[in-house]
């Protein structure tokens, strides 16, 4: 009997069937893909589960039959590492072939596309695209043409590496989470797997500077970007947003911070949030509050570089602040 899909303490699903007919049902209902797959080998079952935690997803699936999909453009960004098996993926004009150990782009964001699948175990991270282009300095509502990749494969086997270390870490230590815990960590995850995204993978994505950015790179702009930071340092700011109540761009924005302060808007915000946690420690009852949870609340997901940041900035270890408080 095939089992029915089952929830995942993290805000997932898990599926398990040996028979193929339920499968590509249920692959058909989760990506909306038309699917011809053959029948696996005997007492080898198909297995699916995906965590997700905001907007990120991490799918893991193991098929072991051949199919062929074709589905609609996701209109997010998709990156499959190939764990074991084969697969050839076709968008538009490219062809890319994969085999054990390769990370690909699974398609232009913006268009459909097609592919086969051979005995594969696969693990796909989706990433919003909107995240993307922000770390490339396209913003929501700027009038651009959409991401491409100039190519599906990392720039080197290196990055190639680098992905699959951001994703474990992602995975370990947020997508493991409580289910709506923690978004400030949940938001800056999904920023690092779009900044690796751009890191790892050639793109058309990032513009050139021009002269008006570096006329708005002045005091004002640094005010205005700070009060914004300030008044509420515990919401999902990125950089775009920063830059919109600036009323700059973010290439302008960046160039105001390093030019008037030394450091970035986002590193400004890092340390702004420093202070806020600061503030929670020395206030917290140690019989109630824990280190970790405030270090969440403020948007830091790894315990070791809190602890480093918050003894440069203030002498002393996060839980000695908390038991002297």
């Amino acid at each position: 009997m095939p089992q029915q899909p089952q929830e995942r303490p993290a805000g997932g699903q898990s599926f398990r069937t040996t028979e193929v007919d339920v499968a590509r049902d249920w692959l058909r209902t989760a990506y909306g893909t038309s699917l011809r797959m053959r029948r696996p080998a005997p007492h080898r079952p198909f297995q699916y589960s995906r965590t997700s935690a905001g907007a990120l997803s991490l799918s893991t699936l193991a098929l072991p039959t051949e199919y062929s999909y074709a589905t609609d453009p996701l209109g997010a960004v998709a990156i499959t590492h190939v764990v074991a098996g084969r697969m050839l993926r076709e968008c538009a004009d490219d062809v890319t072939r994969a085999g054990p150990g390769d990370v690909l782009a699974i398609s232009q964001p913006h268009l459909p596309y097609s592919g086969r699948v051979h005995h594969a175990d696969l693990r796909a991270v989706t990433v919003p695209l909107a995240l993307v282009q922000e770390a490339a300095g396209r913003p929501a509502g700027q009038k651009a043409r959409p991401l491409r990749f100039t190519r599906f494969t990392p720039v080197s086997g290196a990055m190639a590496d680098q992905w699959k270390r951001t994703v474990d870490y992602v995975e370990a230590s947020v997508l493991a989470l409580p289910a709506g815990g923690a978004p400030l960590v949940v938001d800056a995850a999904a920023r690092l797997l779009a900044a690796t995204v751009l890191a790892a993978f050639p793109t058309d994505a990032r513009p050139e500077p021009v002269l008006a950015d570096t006329r708005d790179a002045t005091p004002q702009t640094v005010r205005r970007a700070v009060a914004f930071i300030e008044s509420d340092p515990g919401a999902e700011i990125g950089l775009a947003d920063a830059a919109a109540a600036a009323g700059v761009t973010p290439r302008a924005l960046q160039y105001a911070f390093r030019r008037h302060l030394g450091t970035t808007p986002m590193a400004y915000l890092r340390r702004v949030r420093l202070a806020q946690a600061h503030a929670d420690l020395v206030a917290a009852d140690p019989a109630r509050d824990t280190g970790t949870a405030i270090a969440h609340r403020w948007g830091f997901h790894h315990q070791g570089r809190f602890a480093a940041a918050y003894r440069e900035a203030y002498g002393l270890r996060p839980r000695d602040a908390l038991a002297g408080s």
